[in-house]
């Protein structure tokens, strides 16, 4: 299978193939994208911000976690093509919070703009937060 947005094979797209950064990665039928550690504040910071290539759907689970030991609020958006599918709130993330331990599964059409967003409701201190997405590209 052709490698989508991401040049011929065996490359994968973005600057840093097998790190982090806010891009999503193919390797032949699988996809991944994690953000690393990225201070988010209260003005609404990006996770992950990537468009996915023509011709092929991906069938997705995205996790989303902080090192914060603050009593500070966070709402997690996920938004397609600017729209949000998925707005979650994590109430007081010094808890563990159960939205946490389990991935949000979602199905991302072709050629789809994701973006993934991390906003402090509760200060303007920025608290490192990560985003991981793993998936595999259907034809």
């Amino acid at each position: 299978m052709a490698l989508l947005g991401g040049g011929g094979s065996p490359n994968v797209s973005g600057g840093n193939p097998s790190g982090t950064g806010s891009g999503l990665n193919y390797i032949g039928e699988h996809v991944y994208a994690m953000s690393g550690a990225i201070a988010a504040d209260n003005s609404n910071t990006t996770l992950l911000d990537f468009t996915t290539g023509g011709q092929a759907y991906i069938v997705a689970e995205i996790q989303i976690g902080s090192e914060t030991g603050s009593a500070d609020d966070f709402r997690y958006s996920i938004l397609f093509n600017g729209e949000t599918i998925m707005d979650n709130y994590a109430n007081n993330t010094s808890q563990t919070h159960p939205n946490f331990a389990y991935p949000f599964k979602v199905i991302i059409p072709a050629e789809t703009r994701v973006t993934i967003k991390a906003d402090n409701q509760a200060s303007a201190t920025a608290r490192n937060t990560y985003c991981t997405l793993m998936g595999r590209v259907y034809q």
